[in-house]
Order: C-alpha cells, then sequence, then structure tokens
C-alpha cells in the first residue's frame, strides 16, 4: 500500500494526475475560499484542510452555522464497527435493507478502503486523533460546552483607536441585533449610546455586566454624546424602553445559557498545557438568525483583540474557518459581523492568522473581501452569474494560458468533488480531486451525540455551581451589615465565599516585577466551620451585583458566617492561605521567557512561533542541499544514461559487422572455387578481431549500466536521508517536544495586599 510521507508545512488536500497534491501551509496567511454548489464536496474539501492543520500541531477556530464540521471528532483509528454504531444514520440503513449493525460495518469497510486508496493508512488517522484536542461549544446550550458570552463583556486590550472604534461599535451592534433592532445603521441613537457606554467604561478599564449595561442605558455614565446633552440626544422615556427590551432578554427562561460555560479567552484556546493544538468548533445551527449573528460578532471581535496583543509573524499561527458565510459578510448590506471579518481579512496576515470561508457561491462574499483573499478553490457552480464572477476574477492569471470561455468550460465539466484551485502564490492553475476524509462525515450530530461526545471536558469544567436540586431554600438569613453582599440574578441562591487580593512578584534576576489580581470562589456548606480555600476555584469571572433579586430565595448558610460581625479574621486567614500556597509560574524554553500573567497555553502560542520560525530556516537549508546533491546526481545520471545509449547503439551495429564478415567469409572458403586462401584466411582474422572489439563494448556497456544503477541508488538513499533528516527537524522542533523549564516565585506577606472577602449569592 503506498502512502504519503508527511512533509512539513505542507497540507495533503487531494489529487492531481492521480498523485498527491500538497498545498503550503504557509500561504493559507493569504486566505482562502471554498466556492461550489450543494453537493460540490466543499464541506469534505474544508474538513481535510483543517485535519492537515490538526497534523500539524495548527490550532483552529471553527465557526459551524450548519454543524458539518463536529464530524472533526469522529476520527476512528481502529475503524470498528462499534465505533460508528452511534454516529450511522437509522434511517440511511434501512433504505438499505440493512440491520443498523450491518450498515456500520460497511461504513466502516467503505471509510477503512477510502483512506487506504488515497496514499494514507489507518496510522494517519492515529496520528490525527492524538495531534489535537477537539472541543465542541454549543452557546446557549449543554450539549457541548457552554460559552458564557452575557456574563459580561470583558475590555478589550486594544491600542489601535481605529480597531478600538470598530470593535465598541460592533459589540453594541451585536446586543442589538440579539433584541431585534436593526443593527446595519451606526448612527442610529440606540447604536450610539450602547457604543457610548462601552467606550466610556473600556476607556476607564472596566468591564461592563449585562446588568450593569441596562442601568447604564437607563442612567448612562455620560453626560453628553456629540455636542448634545444625553437627554436631548435620546430621552429618558425612550432609553426605559430599550432598557425593558434588555431586561426582558436576560429575564427569559433561555437567557441562563448566554451565561454559562467557558469565557471566550482566545489566548487560552489554542493550545493545552501540554502544547497540544486546540480544534474549536463552535456550532450554532441551535440558534436562531439575529443569535448568530451575535455570537459571530462577538467571538469575530475577541478574535481581534487577541490578534492585536499578539507579536507578528509571517508562520501561520492558526486558522479561522467559517462554513456557509451568506448573510454575515454580504457585498452590500452591513451587518454587525461584516466589519469584524474585513479587518481580519485586511489584517490577520500579518499575525499568522489564515482566514478560510466556505459559500456556495461567489456572490455571497464582499468584493472588498474577495481581493484579500489568496487562495481560490472552486467546486461546481449553479448559475450563470456565479460562474462569471469566478471567471472575472481568475482571467489572466500569471502561468495560465487559459482565456474565459476555455475557463468556462473548465469551471462546467468539473466532477463532484473536484475543484480548480487559483493560489496567488503559486503560478497558474490546478484541478485537483480532495482525498478521503480521516474523519467519518456522518453529517450534522444531534444533541445527544454531541452531549456524549464532550461529556468527559463538560465534567473537567471549574467552577461549576452546587446542584441546588437538593438544597432548602427559605427567606434571607440575618447578616451582619459590615459584612458586604453581592448577589446574581438567579431566584434561587447559595452562599458562597469571594475573595479577591492584589499580589506583587518581583524577582530581580528574572526582571520580573508584576501585580497579580486573584481571585477565588469557595461554595460553603451549612456543616462548614471555616472555609478551605484549598477547594475553592480560581480566577472566575462574577457578574454580581449589591442589588437584592426581589423574590429570591436562599439556602442556609454556616453557623460561622451568622455569628461573625465582619470578616476581618477570614481576610487575614485568606491573605495567609496565598502567602504559603499562591506561587507564580515563569516558564522558560528556547530563549523565549514568560511574560507578566502569562499562562502556559498563552506561553506555548509565542513558543510555537519561534519553533516555526527555526523550522523554516532549517527546512529551507535543508531543502536547499538536497536540490543541490539531487541535480549533481541527476546531471550525472543524464550523462550516463546517454554514454549508456550511444555504447548500446555502437555494440549492436559493430556486433552486426563482425558477424556478417565473419560468416561470408567463412562461406567463401567452404563453397568457393578455391580452397581457404590468405586472402580469406586474413578476411577471417580481421573478423575475429572485430568480434573481439565488440566484446570489449559488450563490456563497457555493462559497466555503464551498473554506472546507471548506482546513481539511481544514490538518488533513492538522498531521498531517503532527506526524508529522514525532515521528520527530525519537524520532531526537534514540535512544539510539544519541547522542554520547557518551569520555576515558581512566591510572594513576600507584605506583597499581599487589599485582600476582601464578601459573602456571595449565586
Amino acid at each position: 500500500m503506498k502512502t504519503i510521507q508527511e512533509n512539513l508545512k505542507l497540507f495533503y488536500i487531494g489529487l492531481k494526475d492521480k498523485e498527491p497534491f500538497l498545498y503550503k501551509n504557509k500561504d493559507l496567511t493569504t486566505h482562502a475560499a471554498i466556492i461550489g454548489m450543494t453537493g460540490s464536496g466543499k464541506t469534505g474539501l474544508g474538513i481535510t484542510l483543517l485535519e492537515e492543520a490538526c497534523i500539524d500541531n495548527i490550532p483552529s477556530i471553527i465557526i459551524d452555522p450548519k454543524g458539518d464540521i463536529t464530524n472533526l471528532a469522529l476520527t476512528f483509528p481502529q475503524m470498528k464497527t462499534e465505533d460508528f454504531l452511534p454516529y450511522v444514520d437509522e434511517n440511511e440503513a434501512a433504505n438499505k435493507g440493512q440491520s443498523i449493525e450491518e450498515f456500520a460495518t460497511s461504513q466502516a469497510q467503505m471509510w477503512r478502503n477510502g483512506i487506504e486508496s488515497s496514499f494514507q493508512d489507518l496510522e494517519r488517522v492515529k496520528i490525527l486523533k492524538e495531534s489535537a484536542d477537539f472541543n465542541i461549544y454549543t452557546p446557549k446550550s449543554s450539549a457541548g460546552i457552554g460559552v458564557a458570552l452575557l456574563s459580561d463583556f470583558i475590555c478589550p486590550d486594544i491600542a489601535d483607536e481605529e480597531i478600538f472604534s470598530n470593535y465598541i461599535s460592533s459589540l453594541a451592534a451585536s446586543v442589538l441585533s440579539l433584541i431585534g433592532i436593526n443593527s446595519e445603521d451606526m448612527n442610529s441613537k440606540e447604536q450610539l449610546l450602547i457604543s457610548s457606554i462601552f467606550e466610556t467604561k473600556f476607556r476607564d478599564k472596566k468591564d461592563v455586566g449585562i446588568e450593569e449595561l441596562i442601568n447604564f442605558i437607563a442612567n448612562p455614565p455620560l453626560k453628553k454624546i456629540g455636542v448634545f446633552d444625553i437627554d436631548t440626544f435620546y430621552p429618558s422615556s425612550d432609553r426605559l424602553k430599550l432598557a425593558m427590551k434588555l431586561n426582558a432578554l436576560i429575564a427569559s427562561p433561555s437567557f441562563k445559557g448566554w451565561t454559562q460555560g467557558v469565557r471566550l479567552e482566545i489566548s487560552k484556546m489554542l493550545f493545552d498545557k501540554n502544547g497540544k493544538a486546540k480544534c474549536n468548533i463552535f456550532t450554532i445551527s441551535h440558534l436562531n438568525d439575529a443569535e448568530r449573528m451575535f455570537f459571530v460578532t462577538l467571538l469575530l471581535n475577541e478574535i481581534i483583540a487577541w490578534m492585536r496583543s499578539t507579536e507578528g509573524t509571517s508562520s501561520l499561527r492558526a486558522i479561522l474557518y467559517m462554513d456557509e458565510i451568506f448573510g454575515f459578510f454580504p457585498p452590500n448590506a452591513n451587518p454587525p459581523s461584516k466589519t469584524p471579518m474585513l479587518t481580519l481579512l485586511k489584517q490577520a496576515r500579518a499575525f499568522g492568522l489564515g482566514c478560510i470561508l466556505s459559500t456556495q457561491n461567489p456572490v455571497d462574499l464582499d468584493y472588498k473581501g474577495l481581493s484579500n483573499i489568496g487562495t481560490w478553490f472552486i467546486g461546481r457552480l449553479q448559475t450563470a452569474q456565479d460562474k462569471a464572477r469566478v471567471i472575472d476574477g481568475l482571467s489572466g492569471i500569471a502561468g495560465s494560458n487559459l482565456d474565459k470561455s476555455s475557463l468556462e468550460n473548465l469551471i462546467s465539466n468539473l466532477a463532484k468533488r473536484n475543484f480548480l484551485l487559483k493560489n496567488i502564490n503559486e503560478d497558474g492553475l490546478n484541478v485537483i480531486s480532495t482525498r478521503w476524509a480521516l474523519s467519518y462525515l456522518k453529517g450534522p450530530l444531534s444533541r445527544e451525540q454531541i452531549s456524549n461526545l464532550m461529556k468527559d471536558k463538560k465534567e473537567n469544567l471549574s467552577g461549576e455551581s452546587v446542584d441546588k436540586s437538593e438544597l432548602k431554600f427559605s427567606i434571607k438569613p440575618i447578616i451582619s451589615n459590615e459584612i458586604t453582599q453581592l448577589y446574581t440574578s438567579s431566584k434561587n441562591l447559595t452562599p458562597n465565599l469571594f475573595a479577591s487580593a492584589k499580589v506583587r512578584i518581583y524577582d530581580a534576576k528574572k526582571g520580573i516585577d508584576s501585580i497579580c489580581e486573584v481571585s477565588y470562589l469557595y461554595e460553603l456548606n451549612e456543616n462548614d466551620k471555616e472555609p478551605n480555600w484549598s477547594d475553592a476555584s480560581e480566577d472566575l469571572h462574577i457578574d454580581a451585583s449589591e442589588d437584592e433579586p426581589s423574590g429570591a430565595s436562599f439556602a442556609t448558610v454556616p453557623n460561622f458566617i451568622t455569628s461573625a460581625k465582619n470578616f476581618n479574621s477570614i481576610e487575614k486567614d485568606f491573605k495567609e492561605y496565598l502567602y504559603r500556597n499562591f506561587k507564580f509560574n515563569t516558564f522558560e524554553a528556547m530563549g523565549i521567557y514568560s511574560k507578566d500573567n502569562e499562562s502556559k497555553e498563552q506561553f506555548f502560542i509565542r513558543l510555537q512561533d519561534k519553533c516555526n520560525e527555526i523550522l523554516e530556516e532549517q527546512t529551507a537549508k535543508l531543502t536547499a542541499k538536497f536540490e543541490k546533491e539531487q541535480k549533481n546526481l541527476q546531471d550525472k545520471l543524464n550523462k550516463a544514461l546517454a554514454k549508456l545509449d550511444k555504447e548500446q547503439k555502437d555494440m549492436t551495429t559493430s556486433g552486426l559487422d563482425a558477424a556478417i564478415n565473419i560468416g561470408a567469409s567463412i562461406l567463401g572458403a567452404l563453397f568457393g572455387n578455391k580452397l581457404l586462401s590468405r586472402q580469406n584466411a586474413g578476411k577471417i582474422a580481421s573478423s575475429a578481431r572485430s568480434a573481439n572489439k565488440v566484446l570489449k563494448e559488450r563490456s563497457d556497456v555493462k559497466l555503464s549500466e551498473q554506472n546507471v544503477n548506482d546513481i539511481n541508488l544514490a538518488l533513492s538513499e538522498l531521498e531517503e536521508k532527506f526524508l529522514k533528516e525532515s521528520e527530525e527537524l519537524k520532531e526537534a522542533n514540535d512544539v510539544k517536544n519541547i522542554t520547557i523549564n518551569e520555576t515558581q516565585i512566591s510572594p513576600k506577606k507584605s506583597d499581599i495586599y487589599d485582600e476582601k472577602v464578601v459573602l456571595l449569592w449565586r
């Protein structure tokens, strides 16, 4: 079975002329578009691109409006029937007249055959499965990993004023879209009010909770918008109506889904603590149009905020993939998602972020965006308008001599799973057929299937609230007035201790002098005698206020809380706990040192950049050396082949002449009228000498043949040596194989300050 070699920085995405077609992953930094009608195979192509990224340890963020890309989580290295059984379609099995087990067996065999017939093997499936950490997120749903979007809006760390302004505008527009207000008018009074609120608070380096936003709409933290005072620009009664709309949103039963789950911290979504790339699939097929727009806009904004906080790189650092871009990036309308998407297409290249957009037709994409896309994968198209737009973009490509008529004919005759490839980084056009996907392409997964796949990950999420079903709730207990109490918006509230402090970390030798803000959440049990901070959750963002919700019920608190006059002793114990247990981790590898408050996952991003730079430099040197040696051997081979060809022709001619001369002389002697004469004897001797020359030439041919064989062997050995050294380079510069030196710095007790403990009801 012939299989491909895992090449450095190359994606195996398909076949050209029945041979593997390789695509430089670096070319994705100029972005790509996959265009093709339903059934053209664009989802399969998208999944193969993402599979290659996973194998190369490149993290990805995937927006999945249909639910198809969740299939990346279905990798079965052993191709067992029981692996496929939970995911095969019962109706499809019935239509084929098979039991569900028989159909699962046939699917497993089909997938095995498909993989092994496309220069791959099952070992590659195993490599894919082990190369990435697959996560399926389901915003506003508990099926997969939840995403906390509306707990609060975090102040972005963006220095560029234009980017900062665009971030705020699209954020405000996305909030308005969620409550059914037209968000395309960037100059509407609703848009300007909410944008001004975000700008005011963000410039003060403060986050904005959803409840705070509602209060700020009714009572803005600013006096003017433009030259008009706030009440003239937007009367109080009208602001109250807008606030009521947002309040109705958070009062709805489904609102809770927007506040539960992980935060959108992009820097922590790229690598795990072991340096393994994360494949993050945000499936949003269960959301309505307004909710999809809200989520996509917020996600794109967070990607921009993260991107602008990083250093530039020429390598492919991460991939943003969006399946079915229709409605999010139109050529004429201006939805909230359009501005951040255009920003990414214009600026992401400098930061190593490659964007891949998939759509059924090119008219779904804004023309400004199209001009920033470097690779086009064009499948079968349905309308003449779609073909015309693509042909206009492809005409006159360097290295291609096809005219518009030939291009139209080529596109019109593309088979299923065949794509016309235009890459601005390479000359000409290529027609490729996609390779067989390593993942099982089952189609959209059900809620139950996603839940089963993500079960372990959901259980491992920190900060899960206590099970309130077994708790008894009643009126609020009496608590000392000297104890600060905060409340969330829940109706059934359980008691927690929320502790925070600032810790100065100083190490002159390492050049570290930073302030860490730490927080701990301890869930109280009515039998507790004191808080056990080692059981607390760390660094959680809590959306709470001092306003007690009306009609709320409260769980029982332990006696040491109700009997406390204040939390002075608890705060003292908390400070002591930090002094003895808080450690500031610093990381070093390959001459790179962690920055202030940088987590290990965030450190891996910069370390990966360093690995990529070294790998690209060393690969270029290795390739140049290989090509030089290969050229020298190829030149020798060409000369040896030419010499062999000449000697073979000479030997054939000389051999024939010698045979004729000897035969004629002997025949003349035997059948002539005279006995063997001196002249005939001379001819026979001369012919014998010619025969000896032929034998020598035959020996020379054998030597030439041996020389050709030796050179071919040298070429083969050179190729094996190159592949071996390439693999060694890849292993040596794989971020997962880099040893990270980790040290811990403990604070002085005097460097722990502003400690505070409050009673949090949530």
